[in-house]
């Protein structure tokens, strides 16, 4: 990162030189594929890097490198024994991208450059590793030296709880990214018959195993993902590869472009002290550019934007936040807030924050109390601390700002009203004339947009959510089984579910009414919704009978959860035994794990199955589906 700003900041920098050594860096690489838009991501060789660079101008590329932050050590590629291990993994990208370009030109593949990319971002999961959390991944190097990479994995996920496979793969999706890197990352590591199932699917298994090769021979050339890493048996798709090429000479070739990239990445400052004229250069070239286009972007055109990004996200969860970061954005604040006015409790409190890079948000719960008189809140506003308004004054200094604007949100409910608040920092220029129209015409219109998620929002629950227990509907449940099935034929990843229902059920009903087995129902949901993890899924699927939806769960692991569920569930009810006339409360489960191929009538009908056997063999048990 700071070599990259020294090339945008020399005035004989070339855009080939940067171009070059985003071409060395998979998360630069990363950085401009995010820039590009995504009916581009999503065409054909969408991973070509270098019409990528050729689409972002120079000025964009600029952009880039003054808007990345600079995180940890400044560590060449070429850094002696001893340095942050993630240089492994970014050595390991130049190479497996080198070898997998070498060996598409070998074998005729249509876009050497789409094998390249592909081959530098296959690494992204492990970089992000070390990003996340680089004193867990020294202790997973530790406990998985010399291991292969299967015993990598399964030391990434007992420290994670994820992999680094699973972690680019989840990524890529989060990104966005083109499609052919989604293939490549669901190929990597996955066996010759796999893969053969796979091109069967459409994935493009030429370009994986190009990229599976390449892998193998950053690994011969001496540059492993981990350094320690165990040796590695070798697929027969990529030992066909590397037999059809002159294997010395693609080793060769992959230990020169190390070296290129090396000599690329390293930076002229080797220190933080080094360094600080650089970021300071980075940091004025920024504030330049930002004060030039304010007198260009005018105040409507602003509102345009947020309005239109707004709109185009109804329907997608709370506005406010999306509506804040873009204001924050289009109109050059350093700063933005959401205030709320409780007039009950006479406190004027901070309930959202955000910042730019750099800046210091607003703490979230701060509050002050709040003067009797709040007509100055009515109205968009800028103000000051030279302004004699009592509650301007308590807004600036429970923003810690010198200056602001200020624009009301409208209607939000009884009681209580929202404020936003934008500021450029405690050092910033003042607000212009004509910003606090904008604001207010933005703060109305995000009125608007927050009453109308409010009111999507308690429809959806509707259809949703159970009115009794609260849990999911049978709608909600086979969206989302649908939704995994297609997930999981193209990750592989398992998931699993749990059908039951009360044993006896009729008995409480007809014993004590049906208040008391409403009750019975609303408590078994709370200690489903207790027991399992965030993202399952507890739903009603009929009458007294429950499913659990478990996304990334293999049948062993269902199982002991549906024992877990059973022994609580009958612990609850021996606790009220007394409450429900010696009635014992207990349930009987069938658990079924997905099959590649099913449709989720199949799939919860092999459940419902085992979950009638459970019922024949005596109840409270957990039957599994055959």
């Amino acid at each position: 990162m700071v070599r990259l700003l020294e090339l945008v900041l020399d005035p004989a920098g070339s855009q080939r030189d940067i171009a070059s050594l985003i071409r060395t860096d998979p998360g630069l690489a990363l950085e401009v594929l995010r820039l590009l838009d995504p009916s581009e991501r999503k065409s054909r060789f969408a991973l070509h890097l270098n019409n990528a660079l050729n689409h972002l101008n120079a000025e964009r590329l600029r952009d880039l490198a003054l808007k990345l932050p600079i995180r940890g050590r400044f560590e060449p590629l070429d850094a002696p024994e001893g340095a942050a291990c993630s240089l492994d993994s970014r050595k390991h990208a130049v190479a497996t991208a080198t070898a997998a370009a070498a060996l598409a030109r070998a074998t005729h593949y249509a876009e050497p450059e789409t094998a390249y990319t592909a081959g530098l971002l296959a690494s992204i999961g492990s970089l992000a590793l070390w990003q996340l959390d680089e004193r867990a991944m020294h202790d997973v190097e530790a406990r998985a030296m010399h291991l292969p990479l299967a015993g990598w994995l399964q030391t990434e996920r007992e420290t994670f709880n994820f992999d680094h496979e699973l972690l680019a793969l989840t990524l890529a999706d989060a990104w966005n990214l083109p499609y052919e890197l989604h293939d490549v990352l669901a190929a990597l590591y996955r066996k010759p018959d796999e893969l053969e199932r796979m091109g069967a699917e459409g994935v493009d298994v030429h370009l994986a195993s190009l990229v599976r090769a390449g892998f193998h021979a950053a690994h011969d050339a001496g540059f492993p993902l981990h350094a320690t890493l165990g040796p590695e048996p070798v697929p027969s798709d990529v030992a066909k590869l590397l037999d059809a090429v002159d294997v010395p000479n693609v080793l060769e070739l992959v230990r020169d472009a190390v070296g290129r990239a090396a000599e690329l990445a390293r930076p002229r400052a080797r220190t933080i002290e080094e360094a600080f004229p650089t970021i300071m250069a980075a940091r004025e070239e920024l504030q330049r550019r930002l004060l030039e286009r304010e007198h260009v972007l005018r105040a409507s055109q602003s509102v345009f934007d947020v309005l239109q990004y707004s709109f185009e996200r109804l329907g997608d969860g709370d506005p406010l936040p999306g509506v804040m970061l873009k204001t924050m954005e289009r109109m050059d604040f350093r700063r933005i807030s959401c205030l709320e006015l409780d007039e009950r409790e006479g406190k004027l409190v901070v309930r959202l924050s955000q910042a730019a890079p750099g800046e210091t948000r607003t703490q979230e719960g701060l509050w002050l109390p709040c003067p009797a008189e709040r007509d100055s809140l009515e109205r968009a506003a800028r103000i000051d601390r030279e302004a004699h308004d009592p509650l301007h004054q308590r807004v600036l200094e429970l923003c810690d700002v010198h200056s602001a604007v200020i624009a009301p949100l409208r209607d939000h409910e009884s009681g209580r009203r929202m404020l936003l608040v934008a500021d450029r920092g405690r050092a910033g220029r003042a607000p212009v004339p004509g910003e606090e129209h904008a604001l207010g015409s933005i703060a109305d219109q995000a009125s608007l947009l927050v009453k109308f998620e409010r009111m999507e929002r308690a429809n959806k629950q509707l259809a949703t959510q159970d009115p009794l227990t609260g849990a999911a509907t049978r709608r909600k449940l086979m969206e989302r089984l649908e939704f995994l099935a297609s997930q999981s034929e193209r990750t592989r990843l398992p998931f699993a579910l749990l059908i039951m229902d009360l044993d006896h059920f009729k008995r409480f009903n007809d014993t004590m009414g049906h208040q008391t087995g409403d009750s019975l129902l609303q408590d078994l949901v709370r200690i489903l919704q207790a027991t399992v993890r965030k993202g399952d899924l507890v739903a009603r699927y009929g009458g007294e009978e429950f499913v659990v939806l478990l996304p990334n769960c293999t049948i062993e692991r269902a199982l002991e959860l549906g024992d877990e569920l059973r022994r609580i569930v009958q612990d609850y009810g021996t606790e009220r035994l007394e409450s429900y006339r010696g009635l014992q409360v207990s349930i009987s489960m069938g658990a079924a794990q997905w099959q590649r191929g099913e449709g989720a009538t199949a799939l919860i009908g092999r459940a419902d199955a085992a979950l009638y056997e459970a019922k024949h063999a005596g109840r409270n048990r957990v039957m599994r589906a055959a």
